[in-house]
């Protein structure tokens, strides 16, 4: 009975080792993920940055970001709808400027059931990127702490078409 024991002995012995061993790598694996999700993190952060910084790169910057597999086509980063709205609504508007609160509202009145809309806060987040871009611009109102008042404008003017076809004299 002796070498029957030691062989079950030995068999303990290699599960309880192997168990802890797996107990390890788990924790090694769990770890792993752990780094490799800050780094993820990290390289979203940076392709961030890097969408608002590219119109401060020169061309040998640019071709280096892209190198990283940073791309920043049009297409590939085309505004959220929300952006797109509201950059109709400016051209619309005239001066091609309104007020947050107004440039809001308008949004809001664009949907057949007014509970599809975004909320105030929500709005704003979804328009910042068309500052980032620079395709329209935002100047603070009287009271700083209120954007309600903002003036929101186009980054240049868009003249109607009628006034394009009367200055168009060749």
């Amino acid at each position: 009975m002796s070498k029957n024991a030691s062989i079950v002995d030995v068999l303990i012995q290699n599960i309880t080792t192997d168990q802890k061993l797996l107990n390890e790598l788990e924790q090694k694996v769990q770890e792993a993920k752990d780094e490799k999700r800050e780094v993820v993190d990290r390289l979203k952060d940076y392709r961030k940055d890097s969408s608002v910084l590219l119109k401060y790169a020169d061309e040998n910057q640019r071709a280096k970001i892209e190198e990283l597999g940073f791309s920043f086509s049009e297409q590939e980063h085309g505004l959220n709808p929300v952006a797109t709205l509201v950059l109709e609504l400016l051209m619309k508007a005239e001066g091609n400027q309104m007020t947050n609160g107004a440039l809001y509202e308008t949004y809001v009145a664009s949907f057949k059931n007014k509970e599809d809309a975004y909320s105030y806060t929500e709005f704003n987040i979804k328009c910042r990127s068309l500052f980032n871009t620079q395709r329209a611009l935002r100047k603070k109102g009287k009271d700083a702490k209120k954007s309600r008042e903002d003036i929101i404008s186009l980054n240049g003017r868009v003249l109607p078409k009628e006034k394009k076809a009367e200055g168009d004299e060749k």
